[in-house]
């Protein structure tokens, strides 16, 4: 089987000019409709993970290989075919979401046939996590009830007077109901993403049990701090700061926590690194 590098610094070929062209459209149209009707944080998660995606095979060009076959061609191009056809009409979150992994899978099937599911598993892992765990989750469980529970002890703890009936938060001056979009299955879903491409970027000489921590890790940097978002605006609510609540529910305040979760998981990050990595010794030249 006729074999070349996929990317080659001192001349593009005509399979890999039509690969890059491809690729950069199918980037351009996810963003676009990112843009256009996704979420700020879904936003900024989808250029960094496609960014991150581009450097991981950036970084690997020189091993890559075009070697494709018309069978793993033509499924990818239909698949491909399918998916920008959907562009054309109303897209929903939900399908920006699990467009990556859909478009990743059929560019590596183009690129390097069948085999290429197994050579970009780094870029293809990437782009499931950018999105797809969210829907997963938000499917399969509902942790509305476990988030009011929480943030309820939060305030208890905190010295307000608060109570509970399942999704519902009481206090003297109202009421707050965590519904689903509330729940945490968005900022959860997002660090953990975000774990997973620390993993992927940074060369951890750890064992798998250390490298699990932090995903699991993520996941509860996520309910904390938004449960702390969902007692915060408990209090907003009770005290009748409707403005200040809108601002903290769906302004730019959300956005704030979504930082705040994000420093919190690099500050772990960086802890675990200098805790797990032993430091190299000093080397002292001699005189």
């Amino acid at each position: 089987m006729k074999q070349q590098a996929l990317f080659d610094r001192r001349s593009l070929t005509s399979p890999t000019l039509l690969l890059l062209v491809l690729c950069s459209t199918v980037i351009a149209i996810h963003l676009t409709l990112v843009l256009k009707i996704g979420s700020p944080d879904r936003q900024i998660t989808s250029m960094l993970f496609w960014a991150t995606a581009a450097y991981l095979i950036w970084e690997r060009q020189s091993q890559l290989k075009y070697h494709t076959s018309l069978a793993a061609s033509s499924f990818g191009a239909v698949l491909l075919s399918l998916l920008l056809v959907k562009t054309t009409g109303y897209c929903e979150e939900s399908f920006l979401i699990i467009y990556p992994l859909i478009a990743g899978i059929a560019l590596a099937t183009i690129a390097s046939g069948f085999q290429g599911l197994k050579e970009y598993w780094r870029e293809l892992m990437l782009l499931f996590f950018s999105g797809i765990p969210e829907v997963l989750l938000a499917t399969l469980t509902d942790p509305s009830p476990l988030t009011a529970q929480f943030a309820t002890a939060m305030l208890w703890y905190a010295g307000f007077p608060v109570t509970q009936n399942g999704i519902y938060i009481q206090m003297p001056g109202g009421v707050v109901q965590v519904y689903s979009g509330c729940s945490g299955v968005v900022a959860m879903t997002q660090l953990l993403g975000m774990s997973i491409l620390f993993l992927m970027l940074l060369p951890l000489p750890w064992k798998r049990s250390q490298k699990l921590i932090i995903p699991v890790a993520a996941i509860a940097i996520g309910f904390v701090v938004n449960a702390a978002r969902v007692a915060l605006m408990a209090i907003l609510v009770s005290q009748k700061q409707m403005k200040s609540f809108e601002y903290w529910h769906e302004g730019s305040g959300s956005l704030v926590f979504s930082v705040i979760g994000t420093i919190l998981l690099v500050g772990l990050v960086w802890l675990l690194i200098k805790f797990f990595t032993p430091a190299l010794p000093v080397r002292e030249d001699a005189e």
